[in-house]
């Protein structure tokens, strides 16, 4: 009933308001090529975090049954802020992501922004975006 409610005033009103527990991060994956394993989001909130093991959340979601063409869409709730992503196709379903013996990741990987970073790590200040309550921030990034 309550999302009713929400549809309804949006529609009488003209604005996207969102219930207090409705995603307010949708991540679209794309050049998603098979239904292996998991896409992975794992959000960072600070600097000294990024890419680390210490992120502030994760969310997982089998590709298989989520995969509409080549993107599979995973949709957070976090408070207002300001995120970056890191995501991941884990192909072989073991919970991290393979690299190659310099870093370089061996399974279909992204950063938010749709960062491609060409000398060294990425950064977090190129990948960090706002997220506001009340609207959702839609984040496409292309697996590479």
């Amino acid at each position: 009933m309550k999302h009713f409610v929400t549809v309804l005033a949006a529609l009488l009103t003209g604005t996207t308001a969102l219930a207090a527990d409705d995603a307010n991060l949708r991540v679209v994956a794309t050049n998603v090529k098979s239904d292996q394993g998991k896409i992975f989001v794992w959000v960072y909130d600070k600097k000294d975090d990024w890419l680390s093991d210490r992120y502030r959340t994760q969310k997982a979601v089998a590709v298989a049954g989520n995969r509409n063409g080549d993107r599979v869409t995973v949709e957070l709730l976090l408070p207002a802020g300001e995120y970056a992503l890191s995501i991941f196709q884990d192909v072989n379903d073991d919970g991290k992501l393979e690299r190659n013996f310099i870093g370089i990741p061996k399974e279909p990987a992204g950063l938010s922004n749709n960062l491609r970073p060409k000398f060294g790590p990425p950064k977090y200040k190129d990948a960090k975006f706002a997220v506001t309550v009340g609207t959702v921030t839609e984040q496409k990034i292309e697996l590479q």
